[in-house]
């Protein structure tokens, strides 16, 4: 697929974008999801990429993205488990690597959109291999982020994020697989991402479209688990039941929730001593 930004187009139009009013704020309502129900946020891929990151710039500046998982006034926080980064390198002839100092965010990291902007939780990820990208074609590939139960702050549930490069060894660029509004296939998603210049946050789109130029980065959430919640649903209920009775007597299931190597009993007493919603 070619890009519907590419990396060099992209730059062009990015001094101009931060001088331009930004584009008003959007949201759109995720149809019903056929991902796994622990999944709360997604955007998919079908923008191309915007690689932003060199070796010039990559020391100093921060972008970020941001949305909500949904919900509403007095909803409950919503315990999260990892974030997949889908990232991209282009003009690379050979491999490279990079830290990636990952921050997520109480909204929008800039404080510019929604939420507070406070810091929920912060991370290094070291040695982040960057492929090679070779000619005209992008290397498309993806970053696992741990997050420790980091809990959203509830209501609306707004997620914010960032991403800053440390110790940068690549010959091209690095950034994000990008989407336009109708990827969101979970959760709701902003028209505008964020940078950081080293000082000061602006907001950004890649054109006025609010659908096909809206800046949104290829990204997954997925909820914490608890002890017994087989089908990642937030809540060790009778479909995880059916799950362990289905699976009784069995080796290498993880229905094992004992880990003795076998689906039983113990498993069971297990289960019901964590029936309910997740904490």
């Amino acid at each position: 697929m070619r890009p519907a930004t590419s990396p060099r187009t992209a730059a062009a139009r990015f001094s101009t974008l931060l001088a331009a009013p930004v584009v008003a704020l959007a949201a759109a309502l995720a149809p019903a999801s056929t991902a796994s129900a622990q999944v709360v946020f997604e955007t998919g891929n079908d923008n191309g990429y915007f690689t932003p990151f060199t070796s010039a710039n990559a020391g100093t500046v921060k972008y970020g993205d941001s949305g909500w998982l949904g919900s509403g006034p007095g909803s409950p926080g919503v315990p999260l488990g990892r974030m997949t980064l889908r990232l991209a390198t282009f003009g690379g002839a050979v491999p490279g690597s990079t830290d990636i100092e990952f921050t997520l965010n109480d909204g929008d990291p800039s404080g510019l959109v929604f939420g507070s902007g406070a810091v929920l939780y912060s991370t290094t990820i070291a040695g982040v291999q960057l492929p090679a990208a070779f000619g005209s074609d992008p290397t498309y590939f993806e970053v696992v982020i741990p997050l420790p139960r980091v809990t959203t702050r509830g209501n609306y549930n707004n997620i914010g994020w960032s991403v800053k490069c440390r110790n940068f060894n690549y010959t091209g660029s690095f950034g994000f697989q990008v989407g336009t509004c109708t990827s969101q296939t979970v959760g709701y998603y902003t028209n505008n991402a964020s940078f950081n210049n080293g000082t000061s946050w602006s907001l950004f789109a890649f054109g006025a479209n609010t659908c096909t130029q809206i800046a949104q980065y290829s990204v997954m959430i997925e909820r914490a688990q608890c002890t017994g919640d087989l089908d990642g649903s937030g809540a060790v209920d009778g479909a995880d039941l059916g799950t362990l009775l289905g699976a009784w007597g069995s080796a290498g299931s993880p229905a094992d929730l004992d880990g003795d190597g076998t689906v039983g009993g113990a498993d069971l007493g297990v289960m019901l001593g964590n029936w309910g919603a997740c904490p």
